[in-house]
């Protein structure tokens, strides 16, 4: 076995998977993928700006 058969039947195990479950789903992936993007991002910067505060009002931390 030569590393051209697993790359070439790892090709065909990822196109296989493509046909079989991101084909059918159509558009549905792609946006439930953005919109999860989109709020973790809000919550990450949510978060983020609770932290800073946080470190701006504690006198007692390293600079």
């Amino acid at each position: 076995m030569s590393s051209a058969d697993f790359f070439y039947g790892l090709g065909r195990g990822f196109y296989w998977l493509f046909e079989n479950t991101l084909e059918p789903t159509g558009e549905l992936f792609w946006k439930t993928c953005m919109i999860g993007g989109f709020v973790g991002f809000a919550y990450w910067m949510y978060r983020q700006v609770k932290y800073n505060q946080i470190a701006k009002n504690d006198p007692n931390q390293l600079k």
